[in-house]
């Protein structure tokens, strides 16, 4: 799942590097993340777009209560364009439970380190989808499934 999330940003990056104003209209979107066992802390948040969907999508870091501010996955860019996304959430936890922010997880350094939240909400084949208006706004991301609270 890193190897492919990190291949997914590589390529986001890569598309917009040289780029200048594409000229789309972004709106900034504030959200919360949770799944049936409560708020979903520290965990990275994705927007991928979907067809028909124009710009390259977002993403964007919880804080503990599972509250999330998405920036453009272009440097310089507050938000998103409106349109439909695909939303993949990604949450890494030692063993014993103790959740490993997501702006300090490196695969190298935490190679025994587990997902917590349940496949297919973590991985590109996500099927969590959200909508956003053309008003920009708050959204909740809900993930239907338990996360895992401590590793096996």
């Amino acid at each position: 799942m890193n190897r492919l999330l990190g291949l997914f940003c590589a390529v986001l990056f890569t598309l917009t590097l040289g780029c200048g104003g594409d000229g789309l209209s972004r709106v900034v979107i504030r959200g919360k993340v949770v799944a049936l066992n409560g708020p979903v802390g520290q965990a990275a948040v994705s927007f991928i777009p979907k067809e028909g969907t124009k710009g390259e999508g977002g993403i964007g870091t919880t804080d503990n209560d599972g509250n999330f501010t998405l920036i453009g996955s272009r440097l310089n860019d507050a938000g998103v364009v409106p349109g439909k996304y695909k939303v993949v959430v990604s949450r890494y936890m030692e063993k014993d439970g103790r959740v490993i922010p997501s702006n300090e997880y490196k695969e190298a350094d935490n190679p025994l380190a587990i997902q917590s939240v349940p496949a297919p909400f973590s991985t590109i084949d996500s099927t969590l989808e959200v909508t956003v208006a053309e008003s920009g706004g708050a959204l909740q991301v809900e993930i239907p499934a338990k996360l895992l609270e401590k590793g096996k």
